[in-house]
């Protein structure tokens, strides 16, 4: 069997990422397909930027606050596929 190919999400800006969709050709289907992190992300994002000077892609900060439980896994992107640079536990 093939593995199922795992699309993460490597923008910075859902803004921009948002605007690129609906002027592309693909518009609708590529709406449909993305993304969107819930609020807290974003601010759990620029509050660790604000105190270490380190920013962190969204995905990477989402994925870290589902790993600590505080997101549920309906409110991230795959969430059971691991990443490299986050550890994971399915036990």
């Amino acid at each position: 069997m093939r593995k199922k190919s795992v699309k993460l999400y490597n923008y910075t800006s859902v803004l921009d990422e948002y605007y690129n969709a609906l002027i592309s050709k693909k518009g609708i289907s590529r709406l449909k397909n993305m993304h969107i992190p819930v609020s807290d992300v974003f601010y759990v994002q620029k509050a660790i930027e604000m105190n270490t000077g380190v920013k962190y892609s969204l995905d990477h900060v989402e994925r870290a606050m589902y790993l600590e439980g505080h997101l549920s896994a309906s409110d991230v992107l795959d969430p059971y596929v691991p990443r490299g640079y986050c550890s994971y536990d399915n036990t």
